[in-house]
């Protein structure tokens, strides 16, 4: 058994951080005139004034010059720092002069994270006061954030614990029974939405005894939402029949290109008809051989296809489950 080469992987930096000069350091390019103005070099300011720099700067050597090194990725850290009047910072240095990988390979952290990461910070003591000012944002925004999770199941939570959902959402989500609760929050899951308005929408179709008290939806808002979910089932239908005759289309003319792709490839197995073709009609021949390669492609694309079909089929009985009350 032939064994395969193995190639060692190349470190992408050192493995120490370093403390730099900051007037060592240059950037490629100026910041933007709106970036230091934005909320979130206010929130990077309000935290390394609080508790310092968390995450070192990426930083690379500039060529000719070992004591300069140029800013890979953290301009608005540096920015920071400066405002507050440090001259010096902890460093990582890269072996290779990109900044896709770092700005690339971000783990942004989600409400439901959020929420009970500053939960479990309150719990262990520590003042809302100094979250806000690391955060930098109002002691209420805390309090507000820590109770995101209040009232969700934590089934639902579990779900939405890595999704992008948005506290809007999860305001809608308390508005139903923790049953009613998985069940939105699987089908949102299912369908790739984690939309206030698609949240709202299952609040509207979720029968009262469902509901939490006090969670009904009236007044125009309630028939906004009824409309658009009346409009959503229309669409789903429209969408299942097309799927239905797409398929059955599909299956009908697989079949027929199957069986003359079989009987052009037995033609092609015979030389001297395969030399004729060539011969005379090359671009019959060319076509020909891709007709008796299409059975395979296409039946290697439905493989890959079918789960979804077969998947956007499910999605739609249980959207339409979901619906159906009123």
């Amino acid at each position: 058994m032939t064994k395969l080469p193995v190639k060692s992987l190349k470190v992408a930096f050192e493995s120490q951080p370093v403390l730099l000069q900051l007037n060592a350091l240059e950037s490629s390019r100026p910041l933007p005139r709106t970036a230091t103005s934005g909320k979130k070099f206010l929130q990077i300011l309000a935290s390394i004034a609080t508790i310092g720099l968390v995450e070192p700067l990426i930083v690379v050597h500039v060529e000719d010059n070992e004591d300069r090194f140029r800013i890979l990725d953290g301009r608005l850290r540096i920015e920071a720092l400066r405002r507050l009047g440090v001259s010096e910072a902890m460093c990582l240095i890269a072996t290779d002069d990109e900044a896709y990988t770092y700005n690339k390979h971000i783990s942004r952290l989600t409400s439901a994270q959020d929420a009970r990461m500053i939960a479990t910070a309150i719990e262990r003591g520590v003042p809302r006061e100094r979250i806000a000012s690391v955060l930098g944002v109002e002691v209420n925004t805390v309090k507000r954030r820590a109770n995101l999770l209040d009232g969700i199941s934590d089934e639902a939570a579990a779900l939405l614990a890595d999704k992008a959902c948005p506290a809007t959402t999860l305001k809608a989500l308390k508005l139903m029974k923790p049953p009613r609760q998985m069940e939105a929050v699987e089908l949102m899951c299912g369908q790739g939405n984690f939309t206030s308005a698609f949240a709202r929408a299952i609040v509207a179709a979720t029968p009262p005894e469902q509901r939490e008290c006090g969670a009904g939806v009236r007044g125009k808002r309630g028939k906004e939402i009824a409309e658009q979910l009346a409009c959503l089932e229309r669409e789903l239908a429209t969408l299942q029949t097309t799927v239905a005759q797409t398929d059955e289309r599909y299956g009908i003319e697989h079949l027929h290109l199957t069986v003359s792709a079989a009987y052009i490839a037995t033609l092609l197995r015979n030389k001297s008809v395969a030399k004729w073709l060539k011969d005379h009609h090359p671009d019959f021949a060319t076509q020909f051989e891709t007709i008796s390669h299409e059975p395979r492609d296409a039946r290697s694309a439905s493989e890959s296809s079918g789960p979804r079909s077969k998947n956007f089929r499910r999605i739609g009985e249980s959207l339409s489950s979901t619906s159906s009350p009123r």
